[in-house]
């Protein structure tokens, strides 16, 4: 091996030897949204406003919400694939269809994302404490 003043020692080759660690960054962890949720959902506390096409709104209790969706408990009959309308407090209705029924537990998401300024305001306003 040859080493020349001010440059980097050369095998006979003319290649210069490297020697070091590889270092790998683990893989991003997955997503804490279940499959077939695009977003993870944020633990509230929020009165809102729920109606069926037609029909007059009713209360409903916002558990969690996300930019996609939303589940609340409401005692509107609501049936997977069901049209509905939720009133956020400050914001216009929101057109959404319904996902899943559990009893008076439905999960439902928005046909158009909320804005993430939004749901920031909205978690302010209604996270669990």
């Amino acid at each position: 091996m040859d080493f020349l003043a001010g440059s980097l020692p050369c095998t006979d080759s003319g290649a210069v030897p490297l020697s070091g660690e590889l270092l790998f960054e683990p893989a991003p962890a997955p997503s804490k949204a279940p499959r077939g949720r695009r977003a993870d959902r944020i633990p509230v506390h929020i009165g809102a406003g729920i109606r069926q096409r037609g029909a007059p709104g009713v209360t409903a209790e916002i558990m969690d919400l996300s930019t996609d969706g939303f589940r609340c408990t409401t005692h509107l009959e609501l049936h997977v694939g069901d049209d509905v309308w939720l009133r956020l407090p400050g914001l216009e209705a929101s057109h959404s269809h319904v996902v899943w029924v559990e009893g008076p537990v439905v999960g439902c998401v928005f046909s158009r994302p909320l804005h993430p300024a939004v749901l920031d305001l909205l978690v302010k306003k209604g996270a669990n404490r």
